[in-house]
């Protein structure tokens, strides 16, 4: 075969072989380009606000990012059990990154480890563990917004009460921290009394009975302090069906429709809201960076404000607490 026609076949053959290489090149970072996120939160009840906020901020991140994500969550933020088989399922799945709000402090962890040792990235939203596996905890700083509930409540109370604290399940990270804030700054006051926490096992209508239950074995009660949105609404529904408004104070935490009604007419004196909507789309946002090998911060702290009658119609707070409303 001549040498020129032998320079020839190899110059096709080179060619051929750089577009095959840039064609799988191409090909190679459309794969690379969408990730799997498997999101776990504490509950898909639809009657909780802020995990609907929260998901939504998640599926606004997943579109930004060109993502495919998955959210899942137990019936009941107190079916611990089915949360962690649905931990295990994500494992199996081996997705890029697990996104979990966990629902027990402590016996998440095995799973949460296991996630690790499987070489998932691991990213915490709302609500920890009792352990450092995570990447990274996207959440509200929760002892720093007990401690604003806390200061709230004390503002409220002029003299000597009583003052109860309901959290909705026992062994949450996000309800532990904010009860701690809380006593940390009534603690001490020779005014307060403050009570055992009460438990109501993760529904709205026990926080109501057991708001109506207190109230009934303490009638010098002046003040109730609900960790989330159900314990806030279930409590703040015994004040009123007892006509009790003008005399307990309530300080909740979140920012319902139904908690927003009731600020309104005078029956929360203030709330401590979150930034769901932000927790959602930044845990995704570092998800994604995680799994791109990026460095990304240990905590990111969303944010906590505390909301009063008097500053709800502010223009930034409003839109705070009505974050789609004008989009």
């Amino acid at each position: 075969m001549p040498k020129a026609h032998q320079r020839s076949i190899g110059a096709i053959f080179l060619i051929l072989a750089v577009i095959a290489g840039l064609l799988y090149g191409f090909n190679g970072l459309s794969d690379k380009k969408q990730l799997d996120i498997t999101v776990i939160i504490k509950s898909t009840d639809a009657s909780i606000e802020f995990w609907e906020v929260l998901v939504d901020g998640i599926h606004e991140a997943s579109q930004e990012f060109d993502t495919n994500v998955q959210v899942w969550g137990s019936k009941t933020e107190t079916d611990v059990e089915e949360q962690i088989a649905l931990v295990e399922k994500a494992i199996h799945d081996r997705p890029d990154a697990i996104v979990l709000a966990a629902n027990d402090y402590d016996l998440l962890v095995p799973v949460a480890e296991k996630v690790k040792k499987n070489g998932i990235d691991l990213i915490i939203v709302d609500s920890g563990i009792r352990s450092d596996v995570a990447r990274s905890i996207v959440a509200t700083d929760n002892v720093k917004a007990g401690k604003e509930a806390g200061q709230a409540m004390k503002q409220q109370l002029a003299g000597p009460a009583k003052v109860a604290i309901i959290s909705y399940v026992k062994n949450a990270a996000s309800h532990i921290d904010r009860e701690k804030g809380v006593r940390e700054i009534l603690a001490g006051n020779p005014n307060i009394e403050l009570l055992d926490t009460f438990y109501v096992e993760g529904s709205e209508q026990n926080a109501y009975f057991m708001a109506k239950e207190i109230l009934s074995k303490y009638p010098d009660m002046l003040g109730i302090v609900g960790l989330n949105e159900p314990t806030t609404v279930g409590a703040g529904r015994a004040i009123q069906e007892l006509e009790l408004k003008d005399r307990v104070k309530l300080i909740g935490f979140d920012s319902s429709f139904n908690e927003i009604k009731l600020l309104d007419e005078g029956v929360i004196q203030a709330t401590v809201i979150q930034r769901p909507f932000q927790m959602g789309y930044l845990s995704i946002k570092t998800a994604v960076e995680a799994a791109r090998g990026e460095q990304i911060p240990d905590r990111i702290d969303t944010g906590s404000l505390l909301i009063t009658k008097q500053n709800m119609y502010e223009e930034e707070n409003q839109k705070l607490l009505f974050p789609f409303v004008g989009n």
